[in-house]
């Protein structure tokens, strides 16, 4: 774990369900298991190199082509889509200790800097520096750490 401040949801421990699906999507696991967990938890993910941490992990989408970093933070109803045409067509980078909070969505070949957060209903279509905050739709930076 990172050295992160007393509160910060990086900190806290994961529950059953999230070891549960990150067991199921973590390596290349059975496609049943991933189909079985997708419809009972309503998420999507692609295979995973780290564990996620999800504290509520239900209505989650993710392309199978995003790049996700270590210590990841995902609330519910958080989409990281890509885009087929157009500017920044492509897929999002997630770097590590990012924390994306509710029915935020993150579209296109945007990069998302290491230790960022993406406030609740945000939606990033453009990089984001390291160590700053999202807000709005669309979302702008507010604070760099």
């Amino acid at each position: 774990m990172g050295n992160f401040e007393e509160g910060d949801v990086r900190n806290d421990k994961i529950g059953l369900v999230n070891y549960v699906i990150n067991i199921v999507f973590c390596g290349k696991k059975p496609r049943i298991l991933r189909r079985i967990a997708s419809f009972i938890f309503h998420i999507e993910l692609p295979y995973l190199n780290y564990p996620l941490r999800m504290p509520h992990p239900y209505g989650i989408v993710i392309n199978s082509g995003a790049i996700l970093g270590r210590n990841c933070t995902i609330f519910q109803g958080v989409t990281v889509g890509s885009k087929r045409r157009g500017r920044k067509c492509g897929v999002p980078v997630i770097s590590d200790d990012v924390v994306i909070f509710p029915n935020a969505v993150i579209i296109g070949s945007v990069s998302i800097g290491e230790g960022s957060t993406i406030a609740p209903g945000a939606v990033v279509i453009d990089d984001v520096p390291p160590k700053s905050t999202v807000v709005g739709n669309p979302g702008r930076v507010i604070n760099y750490n």
